[in-house]
């Protein structure tokens, strides 16, 4: 095969060269060419000359002999070597050609597949992203409003006093009333003054 072509639009000649001449040197004859550039790559390959030179004992390299198996010309040869004229053997081309076609049809669907799939994600997260930056702020609550909350989230007032506070004054008065209720303790009776033990100071019985 020789190289032709500018820098990454490449394509390649399929020739019959002297094995001891360089890639891209010099050859006998052209006998096709490969575009791999192409969708899909193109393959374009004169059978007759190249079974010609098979019967000469041309050898293919590695990679031509693979691109004259995908186009059906490695089988047309060796049905050649059976003993089959080449008249009868065009249909194999004809059959590799048409794999070659519905297999990059196939790519080419699969391709469509998935473009379509990354469209879609896209235009999905773009509809999302839109609709979360145009979506309404929540509106503040008016001065009424936010009076009735208050009184509803108020609690509920208990009647118990905080430790630490004085009772009431009605609560007081029932314990006012309590003490006084109360007898008071008797006083402790006078002791007579003590005369003595030997009783002066009180009457003599005569």
């Amino acid at each position: 095969m020789q190289r032709k072509g500018a820098r990454h639009m490449a394509f390649y000649r399929i020739v019959a060269a002297d094995s001891r001449s360089p890639r891209d040197g010099r050859f006998i004859e052209q006998l096709g060419y490969y575009d791999p550039l192409r969708d899909p790559p193109e393959i374009k390959v004169d059978a007759e000359k190249t079974i010609g030179w098979f019967q000469k004992g041309a050898q293919p390299s590695e990679t031509v002999r693979a691109l004259l198996s995908r186009v059906g010309i490695m089988e047309t040869w060796h049905e050649f070597r059976k003993g089959r004229p080449l008249s009868e053997l065009a249909h194999i081309e004809e059959e590799a050609r048409k794999r070659i076609e519905a297999q990059a049809a196939m790519d080419r669907r699969k391709k469509e597949e998935k473009k379509k799939r990354k469209k879609a994600e896209s235009e999905k997260a773009e509809a999302e992203e839109k609709e979360a930056q145009t979506a309404p702020a929540e509106e503040p609550e008016t001065g009424a409003e936010a009076d009735e909350t208050v009184e509803e989230a108020a609690p509920e007032e208990t009647t118990e006093q905080p430790a630490g506070e004085e009772p009431s004054a009605e609560a007081a008065e029932p314990q006012k009333e309590a003490d006084e209720g109360e007898p008071e303790a008797p006083e402790a009776a006078e002791q007579p003054q003590d005369g003595g033990s030997d009783g002066d100071g009180g009457e003599k019985p005569e």
